[in-house]
């Protein structure tokens, strides 16, 4: 490698770091979900070289969320979407959620998270939890159904604090179902098991990139197929669809976790993880996630309500 290339990428390393300073120092005191034009939501500082799916780095997805209930049981993903709010599925609270847990790469770990990074170590600080202030369920959800308006607003305690491991994901400003991208794929991040695992679930943060799907083709799919309380799954325009390729899926414990598009190193919320074929990872088959987009006006106003 020349000289002058090194020195480029010590520039863009340099100046990563500095806009994750910037996001500590400026963007940690509104409640109000940033501005996607802004350089407070979407950014990680993952560099290293990654396949469609696998184990995340050790700060990449900063904004996912993990729901604790009782004793500190795990069940659910979020999405922290400013320094107050976190979006999950309304199903999601059904076991009364307790606390959010933020920072996190291996949920089984007390302390902070190391991993060997081009020959160096790096460590996180460790996760925090933060104590819920109140939750908010869409007024249209449906419980016994699972499929119906799955969203659901979660408000912290107490603002978190800004950093490299903690930061909110951008809220969409557009419909990218409206007219996608050729061959565009998006990405669900979380803890849940995978498709080719036995374990319920999984300890460390991992990825997964998806084919999307057009609802209408996804509408066509769920016509016959059953959703896991074997009732018929009804796919709507407010759902977002992607998956369908053997062994590459959402999958349990991922419910309330985000599907992601990315542009430029900067990430938007597309969807949330609402439900899916039953076992994951079925090709042919995608899941289905609530549509952000169209509830945007929903959010704006339980947020300025202040719950």
């Amino acid at each position: 490698m020349s000289s002058q290339m090194s020195h480029l990428l010590v520039l863009t390393f340099v100046s990563a770091f500095c806009a994750a300073l910037a996001v500590s120092d400026t963007c940690g005191q509104s409640e109000e979900p940033p501005s996607p034009t802004s350089e407070c939501c979407g950014l990680d500082l993952a560099d290293d070289h990654r396949n469609i799916s696998g184990d995340a780095a050790i700060n990449q997805f900063p904004w996912l969320a993990l729901i604790e209930h009782n004793e500190g049981r795990l069940t659910c993903t979020g999405v922290l979407i400013s320094s107050r709010y976190v979006l999950t599925a309304a199903q999601c609270l059904y076991h009364a959620p307790k606390n959010v847990r933020l920072g996190e790469y291996n949920k089984t770990n007390s302390g902070p998270d190391c991993l060997i990074v081009k020959g160096k170590q790096v460590c996180n600080g460790g996760a925090i939890t933060i104590p819920i202030e109140s939750v908010v369920s869409h007024p249209e959800f449906n419980l016994p159904k699972y499929h119906g308006h799955d969203i659901a607003i979660i408000k912290l305690a107490k603002q978190v604090p800004f950093n490299e491991f903690i930061r909110p994901i951008c809220l969409p400003t557009s419909d990218i179902t409206a007219s996608p991208p050729n061959n565009l794929r998006l990405i669900n991040a979380g803890w849940g098991s995978k498709p080719s695992s036995d374990r319920e679930d999984d300890v460390v943060k991992h990825y997964v990139e998806l084919p999307f799907i057009p609802i209408k083709r996804c509408k066509e799919i769920y016509k016959h197929e059953e959703n896991p309380n074997r009732v018929s799954a009804s796919v709507s325009d407010n759902h977002i669809c992607a998956g369908g390729e053997q062994g590459l899926d959402s999958c349990r414990g991922d419910g309330g976790g985000p599907l992601m598009s990315e542009e430029g190193g900067r990430y938007t919320l597309a969807g949330i993880v609402s439900f899916g074929p039953v076992p994951c990872g079925r090709k042919g088959v995608p899941s289905v996630y609530t549509k952000v987009y169209s509830y945007l006006p929903w959010i704006n106003k339980v947020i300025s309500t202040k719950m």
